[in-house]
This record gives C-alpha cells, sequence and structure tokens, in this order.
C-alpha cells in the first residue's frame, strides 16, 4: 500500500469499541467478505481469516488486520497507545469519517496530553502530522488552497465584480474542494463560512428553482457583505492554530 496516507488513531491496551466500530465500518465499506488478521507477537507470525464483520473488540497488540488479495485497507495496531488506519478512500473514508486531518490533529493533542506516560505516542503524531493547519482568521489561509478561493470569491462578491450566480457557483465548488482536500476551518473564519453556508441554503441561483422566501441577488448581496463586514470588527476569538 505504497503512498497511500497513514492516519494514527489512539487506542489503550486492547481493541476497543470505537476501534472495532472503524474497523467493521472501513471492511464492509470496501465490500470485502473477510478479513486477515496477523498476530505478530512471534516469528514467524500466524494469520486468521475471520468474517469481515467480525467485532475486533478486546484484541490485543501487536496485530495487523488487512483486506485480503488487492491491498484495499489496513489497520497496523503495533502497541499499547496507537493504531495506524491505511487504505482506499472507501475504505478511509468509512474508518477516518471525520476526515484524516481531524483525526491527525486529535491523535496530536492526544499524544501532549500522554506525553510523559507515553513519549513513544509524539513520535507516531510527528510522523503523520495534519495537511492544512486550522484557519482561524482570513489571514492566516494558505493562499494556494480551497478556502482562500472562497475568501477570494467573497471578496468579489461584496465589491461587485462577481454576480450572484457565479458566487454562488464557485462557493460551493470551492466549499466541495476544501472539504475534499481535509481543510479545517475554525473560530471566527469558521463562523463566517457557516453564516454563508447557510445564506447559500436560502438561495437558489436559478430562479427557476426558487421557492417563496428564499433570498434573491439583492438580498444575499446585502447579507453576505453584512456577514463579511461583521468578521472584519470583530475582535479576535481566543488563540489560533
Amino acid at each position: 500500500m505504497k503512498g497511500i496516507a497513514v492516519t494514527p488513531i489512539p487506542v489503550g491496551p486492547r481493541i476497543d469499541r470505537a476501534l472495532a466500530h472503524r474497523i467493521s465500518a472501513a471492511f464492509r465499506a470496501v465490500g470485502v467478505p473477510h478479513m486477515l488478521v496477523t498476530d505478530l507477537t512471534d516469528s514467524p507470525t500466524a494469520t486468521t481469516r475471520l468474517p469481515a464483520d467480525t467485532d475486533c473488540t478486546g484484541l490485543r497488540p501487536p496485530l495487523l488486520l488487512r483486506t485480503p488479495e488487492a491491498p484495499q485497507g489496513a489497520v497496523f495496531y503495533p502497541e499499547a497507545g496507537y493504531a495506524l488506519i491505511a487504505g482506499t478512500a472507501a475504505f478511509m473514508a468509512a474508518a477516518v469519517p471525520e476526515g484524516a486531518d481531524a483525526a491527525r490533529a486529535h491523535f496530536g493533542r492526544y499524544a501532549r496530553s500522554l506525553a510523559e506516560r507515553h513519549p513513544a505516542l509524539a513520535t507516531v503524531a510527528a510522523a503523520h502530522p495534519p495537511a492544512h493547519r486550522a484557519w482561524s482568521r482570513p489571514e492566516d489561509v494558505d493562499p494556494s488552497s480551497a478556502a482562500a478561493r472562497q475568501l477570494a470569491l467573497l471578496d468579489a462578491f461584496v465589491n461587485g465584480t462577481c454576480g450572484a450566480p457565479e458566487f454562488a457557483r464557485g462557493w460551493w465548488e470551492a466549499r466541495h474542494a476544501s472539504q475534499a482536500d481535509g481543510e479545517r476551518i475554525r473560530g471566527t473564519l469558521g463562523d463566517l463560512f457557516d453564516r454563508v453556508f447557510m445564506l447559500l441554503e436560502d438561495y437558489s441561483f436559478d430562479p427557476a428553482f426558487a421557492e417563496p422566501g428564499d433570498l434573491d441577488d439583492t438580498a444575499l448581496l446585502t447579507a453576505v457583505r453584512a456577514t463579511w463586514e461583521a468578521l472584519r470588527s470583530a475582535p479576535p476569538r481566543g488563540p489560533h492554530h
């Protein structure tokens, strides 16, 4: 599975219910009938074929759980403290539904909280950092990111260089790209994006599909401009990351 991204997940001395749920969801998602479970305690290792819907709660490390034949996904549980999940897009979407970046950020916080008792976790976290920082202010956003495109669209819309339909289409496209790329938006900037999302939910860029009470182009511009200006005038909301 060379070249596939890996996500670390916290786990104790046995597979807990949370990790077991991730495992069963992932194997179901790729449609394999069985999983291969390799006990890495001794050499030579012993591999068991189990039904894909097996409840793995209680299994102890070191273990490797993987799909048979074509390498669609695997869970490596080397020791108490963490497991590594890797796989195809379908496998990872089911195993790590919160997104790889969110899971990696969570693992980093977990590793820091256990730094004294389990210092090896910091090494694991450092090897698998989030691909994106959690942006909370417009000036923090990576200029090459999809979130930056959302900000550029906002600026163009409120300044009159982009019409409402173009803004709406572009915003949805950039939002989907941002989510697909695992970009994390928080704090004041997250509030802004959430508010714009809600406004666009009440707007149809095709008048033929507009419903009673939907925003028209002018009302959308007024609401988005007010939201944008409110962000610019708002004081910083706590530390940003």
